[in-house]
């Protein structure tokens, strides 16, 4: 259905001037083609337009629908879809495929849509303000199983598969009915199997009062690879994490990435360097959350004269909880640091001779010195101060001391000062915004496709249509502005 066709046209007409189609069709026209080109090797049967089923799809995330069984429908029956599309009814399947497809190309077309906006002037990205959100993964939080249970359930299937299970036996309903399907559920136990392998292993090597009991480690069968957490509301459930970093004046979303985690730890730095690398090293200040202030963060943005604006995490042994009906312990932060002695000196005068050291292991491989400082048990049994101090069964107070505690301690007087303050105020009013849209507005509670390929191609997508939508809106107030000053 070409424009030149009065079916397109009568949609056409009926299309208003601020129609998220219109905004698709002219942003999308911006970008090259040729990634999208790529996707197809030009052999068999003639393919639809990728630039169109691009399109359509970006539209579909705008408006909050992420399925393509729910594209299929939209593309019979939505006259914006039509008009976008060009009258294209793919079958179920070609959503499907093209939803997989585009997932090689996607953080091209997002790398090329910022560097655009980058060339208009529209945004500086000097600085970047990032965090994270967790989603549901595609996989049910009621069917997770331990080692015991996996093992049973591998060699029933194993059976049935061979052929060589009971027939007096009954086949239980979570065995698939086709051979296609069985083939695929032993193929994503045996992933399941590893990763459980792992998680067992990573149980076992933390000290004994961190272990849990092997038989309550447990995967899911839907989504081996998706972590087990709790996600915003508290839920426990397979779960992945999503990073942004927010230009803050535009709110363009300058990098994203998806991971395999249920917490922020250990994603700013490769987020730094992935934004440097699309916005060409211009990146200077980044604003996050205390979940992304540590020493090992604070080193690395100083090897990469990145200046990172973010609280220093409050010690939590420190703090009364709010279940304890005891006093709070004397704060760690009362101790006052001789670094010419090597020693911590309490509220009370005495000291804390240094008593030796240990290795802590840090995200991934890295690890880092701990420094433990130790009172005499005698002066603390004699001091007032001591039912506040100690632990129960404890003789006597000690303070540990990371490798590099001062840049802690030198993050937290700089974040107090009130023109970083200012600086830092607005982190709030850009992420935050851009989370809030993904999940009130395009539906971002849980991803549609399983494993952490996919969940990474959807958050693309995602990331694609806000930004157009952004960098329209961006387009829009420069050409109001130009307007009102002429």
């Amino acid at each position: 259905m070409p424009p030149s066709d009065p079916g397109w046209q009568r949609i056409d007409e009926k299309l208003a001037a601020d129609d998220h189609a219109r905004l698709v069709e002219r942003q999308v026209n911006k970008l090259d083609r040729q990634a999208l080109d790529a996707l197809y090797g030009g052999t068999g049967s003639k393919a639809f337009d990728p630039v169109v089923l691009l399109k359509m799809v970006l539209y579909q995330y705008l408006k909050g629908r992420r399925s393509p069984a729910t594209w299929l429908e939209e593309a019979k029956l939505n006259e914006a879809m039509q008009w976008l599309g060009r009258g294209y009814t793919p079958a179920r399947r070609t959503w499907y495929e093209f939803r997989d497809r585009v997932g090689d190309c996607i953080e091209q077309l997002h790398q090329q849509l910022v560097e655009q906006t980058i060339d208009q002037g529209l945004v500086n990205p000097e600085v970047g303000v990032q965090d994270g959100t967790s989603v549901a993964a595609c996989a049910s939080r009621h069917r997770m199983v331990n080692r015991e249970t996996l093992d049973r359930r591998k060699k029933l299937l194993d059976d049935v598969i061979r052929g060589i299970h009971a027939p007096t036996e009954k086949i239980p309903l979570w065995v698939p009915p086709t051979i296609s399907g069985r083939e695929n559920l032993a193929a994503r136990m045996q992933v399941a199997s590893e990763v459980l392998n792992e998680r067992i292993a990573q149980n076992a090597a933390k000290q004994n009062g961190k272990r849990k009991d092997p038989g309550k480690i447990t995967v899911s069968l839907s989504d081996p690879i998706a972590p087990l957490g709790r996600d915003k509301f508290k839920v426990f459930r397979p779960l992945y994490t999503v990073q942004y970093v927010v230009e803050p004046t535009s709110r363009l979303i300058l990098s994203y990435g998806c991971e395999a985690a249920v917490s922020d730890v250990g994603t700013l730095i490769p987020m730094i360097d992935k934004t440097q690398k699309i916005v060409g090293g211009r990146l200077r200040t980044m604003l996050a959350d205390s979940a992304y202030c540590s020493i090992m963060d604070l080193l690395d943005c100083q090897a990469r004269e990145v200046e990172l604006l973010a609280p220093v995490q409050s010690n939590t042994f420190s703090k009364k909880s709010p279940q304890s009906k005891s006093d709070a312990q004397v704060s760690r932060e009362l101790f006052t640091w001789n670094e010419v002695e090597n020693s911590y000196r309490c509220p009370e005068g005495h000291e804390l001779n240094y008593c030796g050291r240990v290795r802590k292991q840090r995200h991934g491989d890295r690890t880092i010195w701990e420094s433990r400082y130790r009172c005499s048990p005698s002066t603390c049994a004699a001091c007032p101060l001591a039912k506040q101090c100690l632990r129960e069964g404890s003789a006597s107070r000690m303070i540990k001391r990371l490798e590099g505690q001062e840049l802690l301690e030198a993050q937290r007087e700089k974040m107090n000062r009130p023109d970083v303050q200012a600086r830092y105020a607005s982190r709030g009013e850009t992420v935050e915004l851009s989370f809030a849209d993904a999940r009130s507005h395009r539906r971002l509670v849980r991803f549609h496709g399983r494993g952490l390929s996919r969940a990474r191609t959807e958050t693309g997508l995602l990331v694609l249509a806000q930004n157009l939508l952004r960098r329209d809106r961006l387009e829009q107030q420069r050409l109001n502005s130009s307007n009102t000053t002429t």
